[in-house]
């Protein structure tokens, strides 16, 4: 007889991974096997559960009113074989290699058949694998693709190296409408601004019958405004732009109009900086209806910024406001937007998601002190603000960010208080 003890919760660790490797070897047995992939007329046999898990395409493709739900086997076209194998062997495995080779093909396959932690891990291993020689040719495929964090990260490589850039085979490979649209980013950083003349030369003559005639049009977006009489003159005597007459009348409308000092201004490069705006110090009185504490408010530093290249605290212009707290500021294309005091947003949140700024909850100081439950959208190229809805709870002193994520990882819809009204 068991004597009357505590129960015992067992648990064998090495469970979930010999059900995973268990499946792997069964799925091969056309018995334990419930359906068949056919891909360029290779058969992959697997089990609808096991992809179900992993890709919500094949979730869909089973579970939905078709014929694939209860076929024995199915055709997936436009794949290639080899790398839909791999995906299987992911699926039973959680393993998977990644190579300069697969990776391009890996994103392009698990993006159509949205899986998406592989799609992730590819993305992670392109963004390291980025160099001087590479990075145009990945950011193409992330455009193609459909993929902005590949795309953020190779321009935001190519804006910090374009010198280095330049003497790749990629670039010299460029079609005239790519380098123009690099040519032409205000935030391209170079040492000189004759360098970007020279990179366009240097492209030219990769092809000079062809690429002859995009010649006038490059040199205009290639800053000529900020070179000295010398550095336009050495360009003049190169043979592509002597040869031009559209060539030589940009370099004789830009001689005589910088001066050294003005140059040494001109081109200094635009980096990205921290920017702070308003706040309080310590040694601000809290009390700000006296004259005197106005008076020190106003003398007192209110916008600066921080290079993290230089690791450097620097000076701006102040800010006109100095009852200088409890509102949002977010940059959009380069320029700062400032949420004021006494709007209907204050102390709620603003930020910047793709082309627009998004303002949430907050309140707003009236007399009956209403409070602000709706988030709206402005578009800074129409000018129009637009009411996007009611939020799910009445929030204030919120922080709000924009970021690049999965969500097919976070399913469970967000239920705040349920008497929001617009």
């Amino acid at each position: 007889m068991v004597r009357n003890i505590d129960d015992l919760e067992f648990c064998l660790p090495s469970h979930s991974d010999s059900i995973l490797s268990g499946l792997q070897a069964l799925r091969f047995n056309p018995q334990l096997s419930d359906v068949t992939l056919l891909v360029q007329g290779k058969e992959l046999p697997c089990h609808r559960a096991v992809l179900a898990l992993c890709s919500q395409y094949f979730h869909a493709m089973f579970t939905g009113n078709f014929q694939e739900s209860i076929a024995a086997h199915v055709e997936i076209k436009e794949v290639d074989a080899d790398l839909m194998e791999t995906l299987i062997n992911f699926c039973y495995t959680g393993h998977l290699t990644i190579n300069q080779n697969n990776v391009e093909g890996l994103i392009s396959i698990s993006n159509q058949l949205h899986f998406p932690a592989v799609r992730k891990v590819c993305i992670r291993y392109l963004q390291q694998q980025m160099d001087a020689t590479n990075c145009l040719g990945i950011w193409e495929f992330g455009e193609t693709h459909g993929c902005p964090e590949v795309t953020a990260k190779a321009w935001s490589f190519l804006q910090e190296n374009f010198e280095a850039v330049c003497q790749e085979e990629e670039f010299l490979l460029l079609p005239p409408e790519r380098l123009l649209q690099y040519l032409g980013d205000p935030l391209l950083q170079v040492r000189e601004d004759l360098n970007r003349a020279k990179a366009v030369l240097q492209w030219v003559r990769q092809d000079e019958t062809t690429r002859s005639p995009y010649l006038p049009e490059l040199l205009s977006i290639a800053r000529l405004s900020n070179l000295t009489d010398h550095c336009l003159q050495e360009l003049e005597a190169e043979p592509l732009i002597s040869e031009s007459e559209p060539c030589r009348v940009l370099i004789r409308r830009n001689l005589g109009k910088v001066t050294k000092e003005h140059r040494e201004s001109a081109t200094a490069s635009l980096q990205q900086v921290l920017v702070v705006v308003g706040g309080k110090v310590l040694e601000e009185e809290e009390e700000d209806g006296d004259d005197d504490d106005e008076e020190q408010l106003r003398t007192t530093p209110n916008f600066a910024y921080y290079n993290p290249k230089t690791k450097m605290w620097m000076a701006l212009p102040d800010f006109p406001d100095y009852n200088k707290w409890g509102f949002s500021i977010t940059s959009l294309n380069n320029d700062v937007y400032v949420q004021l005091l006494h709007t209907l947003h204050e102390n709620g949140g603003m930020t910047s998601v793709g082309s627009r700024i998004y303002v949430t909850g907050g309140h707003w100081h009236g007399m009956a002190r209403e409070y602000s439950v709706v988030m709206e959208s402005y578009d800074s190229s129409s000018d129009i603000w637009t009411r996007e809805g009611a939020l799910p709870s009445r929030w204030m002193y919120h922080c709000t960010s924009a970021i690049f994520m999965d969500t097919s990882r976070w399913a469970n819809i967000f239920r705040g208080q349920s008497d929001m009204e617009v």
